[in-house]
């Protein structure tokens, strides 16, 4: 088997026979499975993805959500590139998502270097061009998975997973597990996926709740994670989001519904990290933007209280 496509199916009945159509044209021709891993109970996009992935036979693995279609050339171009450069995974472009860089790279630092500011997080180094006057996000990529084809061999040998307890950045985390793994990969500036906005979908119905809250932390603990496989020098590319989810979080505990003492033992707890507090007495500051520098020097002084 040449490929595998995982297509999570959730509540999707009138969506999904679109999405097959257009994967099996462009399937056509190629040695491809569509494996339509079903999540009766709605355990979530990680959960089915993950038992998909049990069951993938293919030497590249594909994903598909079950609103989406893709191009033609959604299997046939980057098999081509991947028989073309050996490459351990493949990055393509989305409609109206054009790729910032070319990320046709060799060698693991390199793909580190380019890849982890893009999907990880933000760093200090992103917050001083925006003290400079520049752009926040200027690197950071969307942290879609169905941008993207992998190399199976490559997610077995080094068990790559999504995290079931994630609905907000289980993608990114995906997406920087394989980088931290990978020697080649191979970029196609072409559009080949066709996102369809959901109304109901996740943006719609965790942002401002409690999930929403309980994410937070979830996300701290997932960033740690990846730090740890990969070794020295990966915290950094996400130093400033956990002072920036910190913020977030002082925002969102009122729309979150959370009783006062719900939020200082959690908050609490949060600021506690040794991770955040680092980053927290390293965060930089600017004139330029003065409620965030008033935010975090208050949060400094708290922690410092006794």
């Amino acid at each position: 088997m040449k490929a595998s496509v995982i297509v999570p199916a959730y509540k999707c009945e009138e969506t999904l026979p679109r999405t097959l159509r257009s994967l099996e044209a462009a399937a056509e021709g190629l040695d491809v499975e569509i494996i339509v891993s079903e999540d009766p109970d709605g355990n979530g996009l990680p959960w089915a993805r993950n038992r998909g992935m049990e069951r993938a036979a293919g030497e590249v693995v594909f994903f598909c959500d079950a609103d989406d279609t893709v191009e033609s050339g959604f299997f046939r171009r980057p098999l081509e590139e991947f028989e073309r450069t050996g490459a351990d995974f493949c990055v393509f472009q989305y409609a109206r998502s054009p790729l910032k860089r070319d990320y046709s790279l060799e060698g693991n630092e390199r793909i580190r270097e380019a890849f982890l500011p893009a999907f990880m997080g933000l760093s200090f180094d992103d917050v001083r061009r925006w003290n400079a006057g520049g752009n926040l996000f200027e690197k950071r990529e969307p942290g879609s998975v169905w941008r993207f084809a992998y190399k199976r061999d490559l997610l077995e040998r080094n068990a790559v997973r999504f995290n079931e307890k994630l609905r907000i950045f289980e993608d990114a985390s995906f997406i920087c597990e394989t980088a931290l793994h990978a020697e080649k990969v191979v970029c196609i500036r072409e559009n080949l996926y066709n996102y369809a906005v959901n109304p109901n979908g996740i943006t719609a119905t965790v942002m401002n709740t409690r999930r929403h809250w309980d994410y937070k932390l979830d996300i701290l603990e997932e960033r740690k994670r990846l730090a740890e496989v990969g070794g020295e020098g990966v915290w950094r590319y996400c130093e400033a989001s956990c002072v920036f989810s910190a913020l977030e979080m002082l925002a969102l505990w009122r729309r979150a519904g959370l009783k006062f003492g719900e939020f200082r033992r959690d908050f609490g707890r949060y600021l506690s990290d040794g991770a955040v507090l680092d980053a927290l007495s390293k965060f930089p500051l600017s004139f330029r933007h003065p409620l965030t520098a008033a935010a975090v020097t208050a949060l400094r002084v708290w922690r410092a209280l006794p």
